[in-house]
């Protein structure tokens, strides 16, 4: 008799189902690892070689008998991943070095980005000539305040200064992984210069001119408030109340991501569904929801979290319309793809981290937590029986089906939040710890208000700028009259409560006891052909080794 494995699910002897474009964005993701420390520390690039390897192990713990093709394509596949990360690294990392600091030079550009600070403004140039040569990278260039008043989005400006290369330091790389994504490689301080042109690009027009009408139709704060959520452009927000709100734990609402993508394509669902859209050609709506997903990405400048959303929008649409069942997971990976192939760096940006660990809690753990409520809910329900209607037992006596109470239908919601805001939570946590310093305790409470409030007004609120936008400036301050009172009235709570007090500080915590911390809660997902209380075995252990090595860190 064959012995029977006891760790084992009976539906098979897989230890998980592999999804190929998830673990080529994983491998994709290592082999841009490995980069890195072969640049910035050093690593011998024959270590290379022992990553290959790795891309084995999914195909053994996930290999089907009978598909021997179809584990050495999948083998084949995570190994290109992983060298098309290494190599699309080295091109950036060779780009940068191979940039020298010029000296004392002259130097045009187009405006692409304003930095604004208290006494100065930080011109982001691309384009740039430097003294009749044309370079392959940017420059920020640090000026006066009063110079910038009349400097805008895609002016071309005339400059003298100090050109020097930006030193990007390996333990601080994360802070500015974004800027050498976007080829910043060069700087220049205490600049002199004046304007010379315009050069018309669409998406920076239509940037400026939200923020011109947002600016002109509303009051200060409010403003600043209203740019960081359409826009994503949190400079105009004083410090101490992005503090505030940054420790409430909901500064993810200023950070363009699915939250914001998803509320827009909502609205675009709705828009197709009950107009006459609906009678359109399938490719002809998704042409249009595709047009107006991208252009607001493109006025976001493209920011991971932008074109991780979008990416995942999209396909869903598409899977709608062809009536084929979309993968979360699998769509995640192709997200990652498609930002890490063409910006290799944004894998150490702190943004894409988070926005990426927020949506694997989600897939991860939203189902696990769900079903802890349910059982919760079902244990309540126990202890104290609801007593039936005349009609819901004549309901059942004839074996009708009872239309689900109001009680249960919020409940439904109410859960289905919880759940997906605590598995986003749980897995950004130690990065939270390890970039900023704390966790906050607030984050559950003040999400479970902001999150569909952001959701709920956010259409209106990028519709009401939209026409703004296309009606004289004048009469911005009518057209954005409400949004203006809503965001006055919201910002009261952070300037009355201060959310600076409690919170999960002072700890400090290392790449390995974020892996083992990431580890334990996998272990707690039904992505496993295991069975429960192996996996629950397995988690603990984790979670004993993450206390033991927080204990050994802090103590």
């Amino acid at each position: 008799m064959k012995e029977k494995r006891v760790f084992a699910q009976p539906k098979g002897e897989k230890l998980f189902n592999l999804r190929p474009v998830l673990f080529g964005a994983i491998f994709l993701a290592l082999g841009i690892l490995f980069c890195f420390y072969h640049a910035f520390e050093g690593l011998s690039a024959a270590w290379l070689l022992c990553l290959l390897p790795l891309a084995a192990t999914p195909i053994f713990l996930s290999y089907s008998k009978g598909k021997l093709w179809a584990a050495a394509i999948a083998f084949l596949f995570l190994c290109v991943c992983a060298l098309v990360g290494f190599f699309g690294f080295t091109l950036q990392v060779n780009r940068y070095e191979n940039m020298a600091a010029f000296g004392e030079k002259y130097f045009s550009g187009r405006v692409v980005e304003l930095r604004e600070g208290k006494y100065s403004t930080a011109l982001v140039l691309d384009d740039l000539v430097i003294e009749g040569e044309g370079q392959n990278c940017k420059l920020i260039a640090y000026l006066p305040a009063s110079f910038c008043e009349d400097i805008h989005l895609s002016d071309e400006i005339f400059l003298r200064g100090n050109i020097e290369k930006r030193v990007y330091e390996t333990e601080k790389f994360s802070l500015f992984a974004k800027d050498f994504g976007k080829r910043i490689f060069l700087t220049s301080s205490n600049a002199e210069g004046y304007k010379t042109g315009h050069k018309f690009n669409l998406f920076l027009f239509i940037n400026e001119r939200i923020k011109t009408v947002i600016d002109n139709g509303m009051d200060e704060t409010p403003a600043a408030v209203t740019k960081a959520v359409l826009l994503g452009d949190t400079s105009g927000i004083e410090s101490d109340l992005y503090e505030n709100i940054r420790r409430g734990g909901i500064a993810h609402i200023f950070a363009v991501s699915g939250l914001h993508v998803g509320a827009l394509f909502a609205f675009c669902l709705s828009l197709v569904k009950k107009t006459g859209l609906r009678r359109a050609p399938s490719w002809a709506r998704l042409a249009l929801v595709t047009f107006i997903l991208v252009t607001y990405a493109g006025v976001c400048a493209f920011s991971a979290s932008v074109v991780r959303a979008t990416v995942i929008c999209l396909v869903a649409y598409m899977g709608k319309l062809l009536l084929v069942k979309t993968d979360f997971l699998q769509s995640l990976g192709l997200a990652a793809i498609c930002i890490l192939f063409f910006n290799p760096s944004a894998l150490f940006t702190v943004g894409f981290q988070l926005s990426f660990a927020a949506c694997f809690g989600i897939a991860f753990l939203a189902k696990p937590i769900g079903q802890v409520f349910d059982e919760c809910a079902k244990l309540y329900r126990h202890i104290f029986p609801r007593k039936l209607t005349r009609a819901e037992i004549e309901a059942i006596k004839n074996d009708d089906t009872l239309p689900p109470r109001i009680s249960t239908r919020v409940y439904r919601a109410v859960s289905s939040f919880l759940a997906n805001s605590l598995g986003a939570q749980i897995f950004t946590a130690p990065l939270l710890l390890g970039y900023f310093g704390y966790v906050s305790g607030w984050a559950i409470v003040l999400n479970s208000f902001f999150v569909p409030f952001i959701s709920a007004v956010f259409s209106l609120l990028l519709l009401t700028v939209a026409v703004a936008c296309i009606l004289p400036l004048g009469l911005s301050f009518i057209v954005l009259y409400l949004p203006n009172v809503i965001w006055a009235a919201v910002l009261l709570v952070f300037e009355a409560v201060d959310f600076t007090s409690f919170a999960l500080e002072g700890l400090t915590i290392s790449a390995a006891a974020t892996a083992l911390y990431l580890l334990s809660a996998l272990f707690f997902t039904d992505k496993w052909n295991l069975k429960k209380s192996f996996r629950f075995i397995l988690g603990g252990v984790c979670i004993l080794a993450f206390a033991a090595t927080m204990v050994a860190l802090n103590v």
